[in-house]
């Protein structure tokens, strides 16, 4: 049933969100209690070991972080200091040569004929060829001179236009300091790094000569060598050119080309993460004193490989345990169930009235005592019902049978003919009219006993009621019918239509002016709706409601008991819904199937 548009703002809201905000909050309840413990057990069960899992992985990757910070921040360490200390060991060697002071005249004197120099030459061969002995690292020795008055040997001696003007710079503008430049010979193949050093009298702004010693780049790499295992170092200068690295192809390229981590390298020394090209890096690094810088990077996916396979045991781990346990504890659910099962198949049979409930022993926990109490109340219901109920039914019956006779069909029929034929023979036009139609109203009420009827009968019914009344009212009844005759061969249960009828003209008359009713059939979708519109009263809401409460009316048949008698037989979705405002009028729309089964609403009738 439903109390249609006018009320609908304070019915509380529509029924379909009603039953699905149950359904959201109550789904819980309509699952099988075996189910019910198998859900909850997973749930106990499952979020326990993610919460370990979680834990024992965040754990260790936090303590092998920590750990391989620290051994990252040795071994860096390890590297600049073996760094500083072999660069210190070259700077000392032009510290010789730059304290030179017989060195330093020789290649600042100048010299008239050819002879003067060879005691020079022999010095500086002597003094460069024992530095080279002793040092298998240092590829070659050279000081360049603007002096032209001393020849060049094309060895250790060279013009300073021979000097790459990039190395001449740095070393003019270093004052006197070492500045070192990495040297990539694309013709030669060998690379290394040039030490390099301008010589000076007393003014660092005017050097006699700029002295450069060119180290091998094996003697630098040789320091990272054994460290290039699981992790990356690179040794860059101060533009973030590669130095050296245990990575062959990045030598001479420009490492923020690969690693965008410039804006990172500002401090002398730090370390940070970062992603690059979808992977997590670790970086680490330190700056040299001659500008250089050493970095050691190390991919998180390496770092924490023995994590993640650990991580992978446990979680393997967890799976099967929790399988295992699932399986038990359905075991388990389903041995416990077992025997509620077992009891509900009993409760549905009493509830199907079958009362003979076969005793089957269940122990003595809750489960066993619900049992034993139930089939001692269906025993004792059993015994009610043979000693009362059944008596009552006999009796029913009886009264039934006798109330039959005195109504019978044929005898009612016969003595209404009877009627008619007395008062068309007396003249009473009227009274014939009426007993007329009121035969014809109960052949098809009746109808031999049978529920349904076409609607083509139920609707020469209404007709017959509203032509006993006319007489009656005289001129007040106006009826007006809409009706598609293509739907008269549908079949509907009978009776629901007069109900409505007689409702407006018992209940909403309020004047000498009549009513207009208006009776409409016709089809809509999979809908079949007959309609029934007035204007007479109308009716409030509390005066609606009270109708669609009460199972009858002054005629036997109120509206709440045609609404129930057609949900009864053709489903929820089905019924009567009217619209009344007090003063303008009433609108009852019957909503039934277009095509209805057959053989189902058989069914639901024998069962109502």
């Amino acid at each position: 049933m439903n109390i249609e548009k006018t009320f609908r703002e304070t019915d509380g809201g529509s029924p379909v969100f009603r039953r699905l905000s149950l359904f959201k909050h109550h789904w819980i309840a309509n699952l099988r209690l075996r189910n019910k413990l198998f859900i909850i057990f997973l749930i106990v069960s499952f979020i326990p070991c993610s919460v370990l899992i979680y834990y024992s992985y965040t754990s260790t990757r936090d303590t092998i972080t920590e750990q391989t910070y620290a051994s990252l921040s040795g071994t860096l360490n390890q590297i600049n200091t073996n760094l500083e200390n072999r660069l210190g060991y070259y700077e000392q060697l032009t510290n010789i040569l730059y304290m030179d002071a017989q060195l330093r005249n020789f290649l600042s004197n100048d010299y008239e004929q050819a002879f003067y120099y060879l005691d020079a030459f022999q010095y500086i061969n002597r003094t460069m060829s024992s530095m080279l002995i002793s040092n298998a690292n240092i590829q070659g020795i050279t000081i360049y001179i603007d002096n032209k008055t001393l020849y060049s040997d094309k060895q250790y001696i060279k013009y300073t236009e021979e000097l790459p003007e990039t190395v001449k710079q740095q070393a003019l503008n270093a004052a006197g300091s070492p500045v070192y430049i990495h040297i990539d010979d694309p013709q030669t193949g060998p690379s290394y790094v040039t030490l390099a050093r301008s010589l000076s009298y007393f003014s660092l702004m005017h050097p006699y000569g700029i002295l450069t010693i060119n180290i091998d780049d094996k003697e630098i790499y040789s320091l990272i060598e054994k460290e290039n295992v699981n992790k990356s170092v690179y040794i860059i200068d101060n533009t973030g050119r590669v130095i050296s690295s245990g990575d062959a192809a990045m030598k001479g390229r420009q490492l923020f080309d690969v690693y965008p981590i410039q804006a990172d390298l500002t401090l002398s020394g730090g370390k940070f993460d970062t992603r690059i090209d979808g992977q997590e890096r670790f970086f680490t690094y330190k700056k040299l004193s001659n500008g250089w810088t050493t970095v050691i990077t190390v991919p998180y996916d390496e770092l924490l490989a023995n994590t993640n396979k650990a991580t992978k045991r446990i979680v393997w781990i967890s799976i099967t345990v929790i399988a295992v346990a699932a399986l038990l504890i359905f075991v388990t659910a389903k041995v416990i169930t077992k025997r509620i099962e077992v009891l509900l198949q009993q409760i549905r049979k009493v509830e199907r009235g079958n009362f003979q409930v076969k005793r089957k022993p269940m122990g003595n926990d809750e489960i066993g005592q619900l049992s034993y109490a139930f089939q001692k109340m269906a025993t004792r219901i059993q015994e009610l019902i043979d000693e009362v109920y059944v008596k009552e039914i006999a009796v029913k019956d009886s009264e039934l049978t006798t109330l039959q006779a005195q109504i019978n069909p044929h005898f009612l029929y016969n003595t209404l003919s009877s009627i008619s034929s007395l008062a068309l023979k007396e003249g009473s036009n009227q009274v014939y009219q009426m007993v007329s139609h009121l035969s014809k109203y109960y052949r098809i009420s009746l109808n031999k006993g049978k529920r349904v009827v076409l609607l083509e009968q139920e609707i020469q019914l209404v007709k017959n009621y509203v032509s006993i009344q006319e007489i009656r009212f005289r001129g007040m009844l106006h009826m007006h019918y809409d009706l598609d005759e293509s739907l008269f061969n549908r079949t509907v249960i009978k009776l629901i239509l007069q109900p409505f009828i007689e409702n407006c003209i018992n209940h909403a008359i309020w004047n000498e002016a009549g009513i207009h009713i208006n009776v409409k059939l016709k089809a809509e979708g999979e809908d079949l709706l007959l309609k029934v519109i007035d204007d007479g009263q109308g009716m409030t809401r509390e005066r609606l409601e009270e109708a669609f409460n009460k199972a009858s009316n002054q005629s036997g048949y109120g509206i709440k008991n045609v609404d129930d008698r057609i949900k009864l037989a053709y489903g929820e979705q089905y019924g009567v819904e009217i619209f009344s405002r007090l003063g303008i009028g009433t609108n009852v729309t019957i909503r039934l199937p277009l095509n209805p089964n057959a053989s189902e609403l058989e069914t639901r009738l024998n069962m109502g």
